[in-house]
């Protein structure tokens, strides 16, 4: 999830908080398609420009210049930034939805098609995205399995907005009262309709795995037979164990998904299989035995609930109060909200997230007690996928995971029995504080929004 676009999910914000401008400029329908074309390529080309020259500095292997590399990268978030600008230039500007209204109608749906101004932006992020390999390229890598991928994992977001979209049409068909319910509570809608979609996105993830690469189960062997050994150990109950087809791209990665125990799989990926030793797969799988363990992914789904019914109380008392003063720049009102969702989603979530990954960290070397091997086994990772082994606290507060020199060093302190570890043991505090809001914001919402 790591991979899912901020700057996607802030376009989805704009757009569902999307109020037909009134705007002076008249342009005919020719000129407004030359212009969305316009600014939903010109960021894309700006990254192309830079990551061509780049390519002219940067030597051959790329291993050898990592931290420029890792520089680039966040030059590409600003060019990913340059085209959520464009992309509202789209909106208030161009009136994109509106114009998709009056010219497609192949939809049943009347806001079904308004999902369709959604396409510029993410025709933007994959072509800067697509740029960036321009000096990250190998040989070996197939443009199109790129794409493919870069395609589905920002249309991953994207699901949960066509249902939102979706179930506003169908209110067309209820009584009256009800309609005026709903859409005078629209928390409720947003809560009614986007919790049976978290629920299905954590219970079926495997599926959506699967739709980024192609699987095949692992094959009988003696490592299959170790890692059943570790999992029966651990007390974890799964489906099986599935192996990754990377294709070109060559990412060395492991992930267990699926909350129930019979979707609920393991996998690896191709080049984890060939680069790394059973030793250090053992520790990989333990890691992510450890996400199981301490209910990571239960935890995740509690966090996102918190969010909807958070969503609610700020609405009450943060929108309805601005919403009078904000009327003319409804835009601000859509700003409020973006906020609200980055601290949220980004600065807590991702806090909470770096945690967990201690937590499974811990959890890898008491379960197989090969801590040597999990330490290399993060070193080839590094290396493997391109990632700096060191990165500065500030920008680690926008990481999922913490650096891999960091992840070390924990390991290191488990080692020499370090007190300060002892939490990691225990469920953590974070986690307990989530369990306890769930009731109170329940309450508090029923009572008060």
């Amino acid at each position: 999830m790591g991979q899912i676009s901020i700057i996607l999910l802030a376009g989805m914000l704009f757009l569902l908080n999307f109020e037909q401008p009134e705007t002076d400029i008249t342009l005919g329908i020719a000129q407004r398609l030359l212009w969305t074309f316009a600014l939903t390529v010109a960021p894309a080309f700006l990254a192309y420009c830079v990551t061509v020259c780049a390519s002219r500095v940067f030597p051959a292997d790329v291993e050898d210049n990592l931290p420029k590399l890792h520089t680039l990268k966040r030059l590409i978030v600003i060019f990913e930034c340059l085209s959520l600008v464009a992309y509202l230039g789209n909106l208030y500007l161009l009136n994109l939805p509106g114009l998709i209204e009056q010219y497609i109608t192949v939809f049943p749906t009347q806001t079904l098609q308004y999902a369709v101004a959604l396409v510029p932006l993410v025709i933007g992020l994959v072509s800067i995205r697509f740029a960036f390999y321009q000096v990250n390229r190998s040989g070996q890598v197939r443009y199109r399995e790129l794409l493919s991928l870069q395609f589905k994992l920002l249309l991953f977001p994207v699901v949960p907005m066509f249902i939102y979209f979706f179930t506003h049409d169908v209110l067309l068909v209820l009584p009256y009262r009800m309609q005026y319910f709903l859409v005078t509570h629209e928390w409720i809608l947003i809560g009614v309709v986007l919790l049976p979609a978290l629920v299905f996105v954590y219970l079926f993830a495997p599926l959506f795995v699967q739709f980024l690469w192609k699987s095949e189960p692992l094959p009988a062997g003696p490592l299959k037979q170790k890692l059943e050994r570790l999992t029966k150990q651990s007390g974890v109950k799964y489906r099986e164990i599935v192996v990754w087809k990377t294709g070109s791209l060559s990412i060395a990665n492991a992930a267990v998904a699926g909350t129930a125990l019979w979707n609920r799989r393991i996998f690896l990926t191709d080049v984890l299989l060939y680069y790394f030793t059973e030793d250090e797969i053992e520790t990989v799988v333990a890691h992510e035995l450890g996400h199981i363990r301490y209910r990571h992914i239960p935890t995740y789904v509690l966090f996102s609930v918190i969010y909807m019914l958070s969503a609610g109380l700020f609405y009450r008392f943060v929108e309805e109060p601005l919403t009078p003063l904000l009327a003319d720049v409804p835009m601000l009102l859509t700003l409020c909200w973006l906020v609200f969702f980055i601290l949220y989603f980004v600065f807590i979530f991702r806090y909470l997230s770096r945690r967990f990954e201690h937590q499974a960290d811990l959890y890898a070397v008491e379960l197989t007690g090969k801590s040597a091997a999990f330490k290399e086994a993060l070193l080839k990772l590094a290396v493997l996928n391109a990632l700096p082994a060191s990165i500065r606290r500030f920008f680690e507060l926008f990481n999922t995971h913490p650096s891999i020199f960091r992840r070390i060093n924990f390991i290191d302190k488990v080692i020499e029995g370090s007190a300060s570890i002892l939490r990691y043991k225990r469920y953590l505090l974070e986690a307990k504080i989530l369990v306890a809001l769930l009731p109170i914001f329940g309450v508090l919402v029923f009572w008060l929004v």
